[in-house]
């Protein structure tokens, strides 16, 4: 069985409608990655303190600064276009729609510790 087959049906649907299939499994890892498969996680690190360079901590030496990132693939909405809602990124099409556009720009790379940990990048 593969991991989009293991996604949960709304999350795999979406999946299927904006990646080719030659994406589809490593879209469904990233995402259990990102979020667990919750559509409803949310990562608000947005008042928390930060250091001199902007940082508020590192992992493996790669500094890790403010995000509000959300659901599936937890987009990080302070980097969305002005006039976008992050609220809408729970909406599972929305969310995927906005990953599919995210990869097809910049490949697996906005989701770097999850695609380094797959092997993606």
């Amino acid at each position: 069985m593969t991991a989009i087959d293991n996604a949960p049906q709304e999350l795999a649907d979406a999946i299927r409608e904006f990646f080719g299939p030659d994406e589809w499994d490593n879209a469904a890892r990233v995402s259990q990655l990102e979020s667990g498969w919750n559509a409803f996680a949310l990562n608000d690190t947005t008042a928390w303190p930060v250091d001199a360079a902007g940082f508020i901590y590192y992992i493996d030496g790669v500094g890790v600064s403010r995000e509000r990132s959300v659901s599936w693939f937890q987009i990080d909405t302070l980097n969305l276009p002005p006039g976008w809602r992050w609220e809408h990124l729970f909406n599972t099409r929305h969310n995927v729609g906005t990953a599919h556009l995210m990869w097809s720009q910049r490949g697996w790379t906005p989701w770097y510790f999850s695609a380094k940990k797959l092997g993606l990048i």
